[in-house]
């Protein structure tokens, strides 16, 4: 077990997809030994482990297949952390359940894979509050935000609009500009999204300028972290919201 997270995180860091595989492969090893019916709670954290695992693997190697194994650990796991005995467990696994079939929706558009992990994610804020857990509350209420976002564009609507931007907005009590400028970055650049979807659906010029106004902070917030990659993107993103608002 130790050394599956060893290589988790060696792979994590260097997107080694070899380390990762080492990494399940450990993972899976101890099952040999963590038999569920005489080692429930290892059986069921091994099975964790794997999906976490396996969750990085499919990111690094762009490969559906992982996620599907992935979700298939995080449910093995469920089997064993119930709310009631494993809370935090329990929550954890349901947030990296959620975060799975997000990723998974990626490749499948399905809106029901988005729906399931929407709920995951929900069910997981019933244990991880602002106040117990708060950077695995934000996190989880951010792909919340995504998956909402992403669910009204696969679907061609803007009902879900309203709830990703509050989920977006709930980020913000956790990730202040002063603290944690990237992540505020990336809530002010989903906030714009928001804004600029419902434009498209006739929110008007105001929503225009808002989007406008959340891409220029999302700009200043990766300039304060050094992190300048997306800020080329960022700018695409206000060159055709400007665009869009002048036909209008």
């Amino acid at each position: 077990n130790n050394l599956g997270s060893i290589y988790q995180t060696l792979g994590q860091r260097t997107r080694d997809a070899a380390k990762l595989e080492q990494s399940a492969s450990a993972f899976r090893a101890t099952r040999q030994v963590y038999v569920r019916r005489k080692f429930p709670r290892d059986w069921a954290m091994s099975h964790y482990n794997l999906g976490n695992t396996l969750q990085l693997l499919g990111g690094v190697t762009d490969k559906p297949e992982h996620y599907g194994e992935a979700i298939a650990a995080y449910r093995d796991a469920l089997r064993e952390y119930k709310r009631e005995t494993n809370p935090r467990q329990w929550a954890l696994a349901q947030a990296g359940l959620g975060s799975t079939l997000h990723w998974l929706s990626m490749s499948n558009a399905d809106s029901r894979t988005l729906l399931e992990s929407i709920a995951a994610r929900r069910a997981a804020l019933e244990v991880l509050t602002v106040d117990a857990a708060p950077v695995d509350w934000a996190n989880a209420q951010n792909g919340i935000g995504m998956s909402l976002l992403n669910l009204g564009n696969l679907e061609r609507t803007g009902k879900y609009l309203g709830d990703a931007e509050a989920a977006f907005t709930a980020t913000l009590k956790v990730f202040s500009r002063e603290g944690l400028p990237m992540q505020w970055a990336f809530a002010q650049n989903n906030l714009g999204d928001v804004s600029w979807n419902r434009a498209s659906y006739g929110g008007g010029k105001a929503e225009y300028q808002k989007a406008i106004e959340f891409f220029e902070n999302a700009k200043q917030g990766f300039t304060e972290a050094g992190y300048t990659i997306p800020i080329p993107l960022t700018d695409q993103k206000i060159d055709l919201v400007k665009k869009q608002m002048a036909k209008k």
